[in-house]
């Protein structure tokens, strides 16, 4: 049995490889023919070098729906063959063609998640990059990468317009509200230094006090403020959170919640970091128990439409939930973890229907 489990995990390795490379240059020869426009007259080099980037992200992306489809497949190619009958006979379980299935499903998602931790958060922002200085393409560029600028600091507001190095502020304004939002005071200061936790000091500085609809000057010069802002929170990173490398992520939570900013993106992408691949396992499993089902004839048409419509499925559910998560509907976690969770009963389901199955 051994032997043969080494030949099912091959099998499965094979189509999942051939599937995963098929699936991604159809994407990007679709993508190609979509933005050949904008290509027209731009050095080959650099057209080949944001493919280069983007098959990359398109890995990621299309990966756990050809682990599917493998795991289908390689069943399917089994009951052909007529070795899923033989083995039946010899009164084999079905794990014995699930469990090398699995393994080369389970060691695919944990490369997969390395590949997006270690490749795709670097390929991912060089496609930005590249878009908009080879090609022109700003697109939402400057939204997602550039710096914050406004704080929330206590109960003021505070504004970088310079440089923003972790101890060092530059050219800034801080807006200082009353119980009734209010503004109450207006400081405007060429620099803003970190002097211990809680304490700042701002020279160059000009501060006006508001009674009303009077203004009065205050401290000139230099002098020191009381502000709870830790100098690390304006080294918030740029990017999109699901490109962002898992120690930036969880990092990133930290600091957003000290500035009181939404933290809902940034938390669904680090628990769909596993919980995708987790979910692709899920359905890998389920495309070799529904093949394995002893009724059913072997049909290769049949099994990629299962997977598709099965990964499809999961594709739905996991835009949902990231709009119910990021619009606070849903839990962060709880809405990265929807798409497994959905599928565990099914597997349950379907692992006792063929345990059954082969004790009959």
């Amino acid at each position: 049995m051994k032997l043969f489990e080494r030949y099912v995990a091959r099998l499965t390795a094979g189509l999942f490889v051939t599937l995963t490379l098929g699936v991604v240059t159809l994407f990007l020869v679709i993508d190609f023919g979509d933005w050949l426009r904008i290509y027209a007259g731009k050095p080959a080099a650099d057209v080949a070098l944001l493919y280069w980037y983007r098959s990359h992200v398109a890995l990621v992306q299309f990966a756990p729906a050809a682990l599917v489809l493998a795991a289908g497949l390689c069943v399917t190619v089994i009951r052909r063959r007529g070795e899923w009958t033989a083995l039946r006979a010899l009164g084999a379980s079905p794990s014995t063609v699930v469990r090398p299935i699995m393994v080369v499903a389970c060691t695919a998602a944990l490369g997969l998640i390395a590949f997006q931790e270690f490749v795709v958060s670097q390929s991912g922002p060089n496609i930005d990059r590249v878009m908009v200085e080879r090609f022109d393409r700003w697109g939402d560029f400057l939204s997602v990468y550039s710096p914050r600028r406004w704080f929330k600091v206590g109960d003021a507001l505070l504004n970088v317009r310079g440089e923003q190095n972790p101890e060092r502020l530059e050219d800034v304004r801080l807006f200082q509200m009353g119980a009734s939002s209010q503004l109450v005071g207006w400081i405007e200061a060429g620099h803003l230094t970190w002097l211990t936790d809680g304490h700042w000091r701002a020279d160059e500085a000009t501060e006006l006090r508001f009674e009303g609809a009077q203004a009065h000057p205050g401290r000139q010069g230099s002098f020191e403020l009381e502000l709870p802002l830790r100098p690390e929170v304006t080294q918030l990173a740029v990017g999109r959170p699901e490109w962002l490398p898992l120690t930036v992520l969880q990092r990133q939570v930290g600091l957003m919640g000290a500035m009181q900013l939404p933290t809902e993106a940034t938390r669904f992408a680090i628990h769909q970091r596993w919980a995708a691949p987790f979910a692709a396992v899920l359905a890998a499993l389920i495309a070799c128990l529904v093949g394995l089902k002893g009724q059913r004839s072997a049909s290769v048409p049949r099994t990629l439409l299962e997977g598709a419509g099965l990964y499809g499925g999961l594709f739905v559910v996991g835009m949902i939930s990231r709009s119910l998560a990021i619009n606070g509907r849903l839990a962060p976690p709880l809405a990265a973890w929807l798409a497994p969770l959905v599928l565990l009963p099914l597997v349950v389901w379907l692992s006792r229907a063929a345990t059954s199955s082969s004790r009959a």
